[in-house]
């Protein structure tokens, strides 16, 4: 991703992971909207499409969908985006940056680490003031091969991968620095359920180890955003990574896995 990005020579950025594609109707689509763009002083920073969860082995697809929350076929600004949904987030199988944001942003991931996505997602949002959203169903995001990068067993084995993105992402940004409400209110909801995922899966190992990482990281979360912590220690969300002793851990996963049926992830 840093090199494409180094060597990018289009408006519009795009990533797509091998194991995933786009449909073809929707890419037409989405090509003609942005040409609409190109060349005129409309530019936008950020167009954000649907995405498809196409499980391995499942008749059932989740559609992740923003109608709810953004304004349709228009441009428009954050002042003009409703609160997300608990378990609705961004990523980056929605989104296509604007080249030159992205450099402006000095977005650079760090090398040989999984789960980097997050950062090309968050980081770059502030620089972003002209937003559009296209409600067609773009991306398929293949998940479900026992050896993918975001199979829940890889995702343990890689912990240390996903904590260090985590840690990127408290860091990058001071969220007291961003005056716009509803933006500063996503990202800290984003921040949210990364934080919430990495307690899940050191949770969910059970080892005396990542226990220890789990406790270490609400206290690096308490040091670096004290709202967050806030929101970690007494939310919804929160109180279900924090529930004490072996029974309230297993409760935790329980209710992980009710929200993987529910939403369809991985």
């Amino acid at each position: 991703m840093n090199t494409g990005l180094k060597h990018a020579t289009g408006l519009y950025f795009k990533v797509v992971d091998s194991d995933d594609w786009v449909d073809t109707r929707a890419y037409l689509k989405l090509l003609d909207t942005l040409k609409t763009f190109s060349g005129t002083t409309g530019t936008i920073d950020l167009l954000i499409s649907n995405f498809v969860y196409e499980k391995q082995g499942s008749k059932y697809r989740k559609v992740m969908r923003y109608d709810n929350v953004l304004p349709k076929d228009k441009i428009f600004s954050w002042d003009e985006v409703k609160p997300f949904k608990k378990g609705q987030f961004m990523m980056m199988h929605a989104m296509i940056y604007r080249t030159n944001l992205l450099r402006e942003a000095n977005l650079t991931l760090p090398k040989h680490t999984f789960y980097v996505d997050n950062l090309y997602v968050y980081t770059p949002l502030p620089h972003a003031t002209r937003l559009f959203y296209l409600d067609v169903d773009f991306y398929r995001y293949f998940i479900g091969r026992s050896d993918q990068s975001v199979n829940e067993s890889v995702m343990i084995r890689r912990i240390d991968q996903q904590l260090k993105v985590n840690h990127l992402m408290l860091e990058a940004i001071d969220l007291d620095t961003i005056h716009n409400e509803r933006l500063r209110d996503y990202m800290l909801k984003h921040l949210e359920i990364v934080t919430v995922i990495s307690a899940i899966l050191l949770i969910k190992s059970g080892t005396k180890e990542n226990l220890r990482k789990k406790r270490e990281l609400m206290r690096y979360v308490k040091q670096e955003n004290v709202e967050l912590y806030v929101n970690l220690k007494y939310g919804l969300m929160g109180r279900l990574i924090n529930l004490p002793g072996k029974v309230g851990r297993m409760i935790s996963v329980m209710a992980y896995k009710i929200s993987q049926k529910v939403i369809g992830f991985n």
